[in-house]
């Protein structure tokens, strides 16, 4: 209340400063703002721009300082400063003059072009630091026939947005450091928009704490949404759970987290997550120690959700996994990768955010044996984990379809010792079939090893054609069929040879369900493991 009272008589007091008659005699003099660039110099709908110039203040004075184009106001801007200014270019907006208002009056007209068509395409991470320790990265893939360029909206926690615009070839990826781009020591949500999908994933590597090692990789948020829904987490002993919100909109987000824990306990949070900036819980503070937990953010504006998590599993496995959160529950979910081998620990979680108790059956499609069913209860806002390897054993590769007679969330975490030498964990969310899945991430660099897994739920044989595309904007194709009901692993590093970055799409003509899981030791010293769902059209 006392910030809101402040804010209001600031507001107050710049309308009066406005009226004074020396703001007019400052206008008269020329002391007005002054537009000298707009960058780029044309843009579609819902895209950012940066409007360089001087005189514009050092803050964006509610209901006092604004931006329009050819009249459109562009609302809350993403960075307001004295010489610099980033905002979306608004819905409304058509080719034109743009204007900025601020206490010494209008700016020059500065002449915008709108691009009638395409709008803007974006996708989100909530997720990001360049805190020491931590080593961030972008991957940008175009899978289409003509050069894009991908706007990065940089959201900075506690400091000013930066934007940055790259290139990218047709049929080639981009890789970007973004400890580089906005300095050490940020915590950092990304946007990313072009005038075509363009696919992004979000690898970081780490040294958490200065303890625990490894690495997760988080595809985007294709959409924002008010609401979202996480099956895993848990604040065991060796486990530490962070949930981060990001508000790429225009207005202050009122949000509410509820988590429900599998002995019926119930924790809510209640926070704003300011326009254009990003927002962190410390899970284990909210609910103490020694819980199972899942998670249920609603929002009053739409936002972005990640939870990652850090651990030394059984005190000997460390490192982190992360996933954006789903915006709904579901009666079906499908998982691609799995398995049981020695060295692999693999979990299924479930959780029930509704207040109906779900029945659930779990059907395990065991690479060359055939299926095996297991029904599980996930009472009313709990959640329930289930153990994989006792369910069907050791030594087997395995998918899951989750079916359920109430809408459920699934995950599937695991945790493993690779080829007895690199240990760590990675997670993911559980997905519906899909006719196409882009993966802008991948590398058979020394050090890492890469696997893209396949599954088919379906009653109809697949025919799966694979393309891979490389920095260079080379490609290089891979074709088979999938079996109703197979899961398949490629090993990458086989099909493309070393050191390349590569980013994938798989095209089939019969819905299928795949993943991407890499594991490595990051510049020899970093050793973990990643897991990716791939992003659907």
């Amino acid at each position: 209340m006392r910030k809101a009272a402040y804010v209001a008589m600031f507001i107050s007091l710049a309308l009066a400063i406005s009226a004074f008659p020396w703001a007019a005699g400052a206008r008269a003099q020329g002391l007005e703002p002054e537009i000298e660039a707009i960058l780029p110099g044309a843009a579609w709908r819902g895209m950012p721009v940066a409007i360089q110039g001087s005189r514009f203040g050092d803050l964006q004075v509610p209901g006092v300082c604004s931006v329009t184009f050819n009249g459109a106001d562009a609302g809350a801007a993403i960075v307001w400063t004295d010489t610099y200014i980033v905002v979306i270019v608004p819905e409304e907006a058509t080719s034109g003059p743009v204007v900025v208002t601020t206490l010494l009056g209008e700016s020059n007209p500065y002449d915008f072009t709108v691009y009638e068509q395409p709008a803007a395409v974006p996708c989100y991470f909530a997720e990001g630091t360049t805190r020491a320790g931590f080593e961030e990265w972008l991957t940008l893939y175009n899978p289409h026939d003509a050069e894009h360029t991908a706007t990065v909206t940089y959201m900075v926690a506690d400091g000013a947005n930066r934007i940055r615009y790259y290139n990218i070839p047709a049929h080639a990826r981009v890789t970007i450091y973004v400890n580089s781009e906005i300095g050490s020591e940020r915590d950092v949500s990304l946007a990313v928009t072009a005038t075509e999908r363009i696919y992004a994933e979000r690898p970081m590597y780490f040294r958490y704490r200065d303890a625990w090692t490894g690495g997760h990789c988080a595809e985007p948020a294709l959409d924002t949404s008010t609401t979202w829904y996480f099956a895993e987490g848990t604040t065991r002993a060796g486990f530490d759970e962070w949930l981060c919100l990001a508000n790429p909109g225009g207005a202050d987000a009122e949000t509410q987290v509820d988590f429900f824990c599998s002995d019926g306990d119930v924790f809510t949070v209640r926070c704003v997550v300011p326009a254009w900036k990003r927002y962190t819980i410390n899970v284990n503070a909210v609910v103490g120690p020694e819980k199972d937990v899942a998670a249920r953010v609603e929002s009053s504006q739409p936002i972005v959700a990640e939870r990652p998590m850090y651990f030394s599993y059984r005190g000997a496995w460390d490192d982190g996994h992360i996933t954006a959160g789903a915006t709904a529950p579901r009666e079906e979910w499908y998982f691609a990768e799995g398995t049981t081998r020695a060295g692999f620990e693999e979990w299924l979680c479930l959780a029930n955010p509704g207040e109906e108790d779900a029945a659930v059956k779990l059907t395990y499609h065991v690479a060359g044996e055939g299926e095996v069913e297991q029904e599980v209860a996930v009472p009313a806002m709990r959640r329930v984990t289930v153990p994989v390897n006792a369910a069907i054993g050791p030594d087997r590769d395995v998918a899951v379809t989750v079916r359920s007679d109430r809408p459920v969330i699934a995950e599937r975490p695991m945790y493993f010792e690779y080829r007895g030498a690199w240990d760590g964990g990675h997670l993911s969310l559980g997905a519906a079939p899909s006719y196409e899945w882009y993966f802008a991430e991948g590398t058979t660099r020394a050090g890492f090893e890469e696997w893209l897994c396949l599954l088919n739920p379906g009653e109809v044989t697949a025919q799966v054609s694979v393309e891979y595309s490389f920095q260079d904007a080379t490609t290089q194709a891979q074709e088979f069929m999938l079996a109703p009901g197979q899961r398949f692993s490629v090993l990458v590093n086989e099909v493309v040879g070393p050191e390349r970055d590569v980013s994938i799409k798989v095209s089939s003509d019969q819905g299928v369900v795949a993943e991407r899981s890499m594991y490595f030791s990051y510049h020899d010293v970093w050793d973990g493991g990643h897991n990716a769902l791939g992003s659907a059209p």
